[in-house]
């Protein structure tokens, strides 16, 4: 009998890379991050920016720190459309401002709860985010975005 190995298995060398990448498109973001963890191969399906273009993490918010946003700007910038920090309470304006110079095509982002949040991060917003449509500062009452023109 033989043993495929990840690389090797019938799924990755029938189907095309397009397909594949259609398949995990369905993928919420533990699975995907789950399946990066396979191989090599479902690593680079898993992680490939198309896959990223809208991320809640929401459920994952006691956990999330600035450096996780700061990787997911750079991992999937152009790609990125909407983006939910609701409730992360450790993400501040350094990471921010990353996020902001790497997703210049995020039309949604919400920030409700994040109290690290100041006047910063909107002017990065408003420097770099052109294409911005919706930002949620709720519970942000120090915050004023006066600087950010929101389509």
């Amino acid at each position: 009998m033989h043993m495929y190995t990840h690389e090797e298995a019938p799924i990755n060398k029938k189907l095309p890379k397009e397909l594949l990448l259609r398949i995990f498109s369905y993928l919420d973001v533990v699975t995907l991050c789950r399946c990066a963890q396979v191989s090599k191969a479902w690593n680079v399906l898993a992680l490939d920016g198309s896959n990223w273009q809208k991320i809640d993490l929401f459920n994952f918010q006691t956990d999330i720190e600035g450096r996780v946003v700061e990787n997911i700007s750079k991992r999937c910038g152009g790609f990125l459309r909407q983006l939910s920090l609701r409730g992360c309470l450790s993400v501040g304006d350094a990471s921010m401002k990353t996020f902001a110079q790497n997703c210049r095509n995020i039309e949604m982002l919400n920030l409700n709860g994040c109290t690290k949040i100041t006047d910063s991060t909107c002017l990065s917003l408003s420097k770099f985010c052109s294409k911005l449509k919706h930002l949620d500062l709720t519970s942000h009452v120090l915050v004023n975005c006066v600087g950010v023109h929101v389509q």
